[in-house]
């Protein structure tokens, strides 16, 4: 049984990934740690000693780091995510970048597809409890859409104003339009299912009209995503600690679950989708709960609901962890370069 990572254990990586990390390795999307850390520090109103103070470091260091001279440890990149209660992915503006790189889940997708649940929620409350209880379900909306929580009290009003329906859309489509082109596509797509909400068109037909502003990927997911959804973050991490391994052979991720996180997120931020999902598959629980604590909470939802439709063999799971180990070989050899 071949390992990729040849005579390199699990602390010898995590070793070398931290060797050698500089400046360009915590810059992502060309948002650097520095201007974070300024911008952080000045909505705090604080100066670079204060904050040096709370952080038990020196004035010199926390300019350096804004400078971009240096950067934080990863123990002080934790400490200041803690202290400005953000993670490190929206510290260093890699967020947006892990998301996009786990397969076809890309933030456009994973925003649609969040939204369109949003949706299909907001069709069964109008039909069990009438369109004013939708209005009131908004400040529980998962996406957190501006958009869907502009257009529901906006219809709800031209309605009690009695405008025709076709006219009363058409200006929703025509807000939908001037949204900036990242939202364009929600847009429309929020103003299509409320106008068959409205409408009083079935659930059947509302779940197919929003899988078609999202793609084949999510209708072949045949609306389970509402289920996971309503789960927490906690609640689908707890579910895989007794996870058992799909047989005694794929246990070649054991070693990389001692791996700490900053190693962790940089083989994610390589990693496809599909591999993800076939080497979490057939690793065991204390496996699988250390690579999922480390997704984006959109991508966890996602790729929990992969691994739990995979249905794959011993031979797929093996050559997908022995990607994973190679990825784990390629951050020792890019940190060492």
């Amino acid at each position: 049984m071949e390992i990729l990572i040849e005579s390199q254990d699990a602390a010898g990586i995590s070793r070398a990934c931290r060797k050698g990390v500089h400046m360009d390795s915590l810059k992502y999307h060309e948002v650097a740690v520095g201007a974070r850390i300024y911008s952080l520090r000045m909505a705090k109103g604080m100066t670079q000693e204060q904050l040096a103070e709370v952080l038990s470091v020196t004035p010199a260091a926390v300019s350096k780091w804004e400078r971009d001279l240096a950067v934080p440890s990863i123990e002080l990149l934790w400490a200041l995510a803690d202290f400005f209660e953000c993670d490190i992915d929206d510290l260093v503006g890699r967020k947006d970048a892990r998301i996009e790189a786990v397969g076809a889940y890309d933030a456009e997708k994973l925003r649609l597809s969040v939204t369109g649940e949003d949706l299909l929620k907001c069709g069964e409350i109008s039909r069990q409890k009438g369109f004013p209880a939708m209005q009131a379900a908004i400040p529980g909306l998962k996406s957190e859409s501006a958009f869907l929580a502009f257009s529901i009290p906006y219809m709800m009003y031209l309605t009690m104003k009695q405008t025709e329906p076709e006219q009363a859309f058409g200006f929703l489509e025509n807000y939908a339009e001037a949204l900036p082109e990242a939202e364009r596509r929600e847009g429309h797509m929020i103003a299509a299912a409320l106008k068959m909400i409205f409408a009083g068109g079935k659930q059947e037909e509302l779940s197919e009209l929003i899988a078609s502003y999202i793609g084949m990927e999510y209708r072949q997911k045949g609306g389970h995503m509402g289920e996971i959804l309503n789960r927490t973050r906690q609640e689908i991490i707890d579910s895989y600690k007794d996870k058992e391994m799909y047989s005694d052979a794929t246990d070649l991720l054991e070693e990389a679950a001692d791996l700490g996180d900053f190693e962790i997120q940089t083989m994610l931020r390589n990693m496809d989708e599909a591999t993800l999902t076939a080497a979490l598959a057939g690793a065991s629980g204390r496996v699988a709960v250390r690579f999922l604590s480390n997704l984006a909470d959109r991508v966890l939802y996602f790729i929990h609901e992969d691994v739990e439709r995979w249905s794959g063999t011993e031979e797929e799971v093996l050559a997908a962890q022995r990607k994973v180990l190679e990825i784990g070989s390629f951050c020792m050899k890019h940190s060492q370069s």
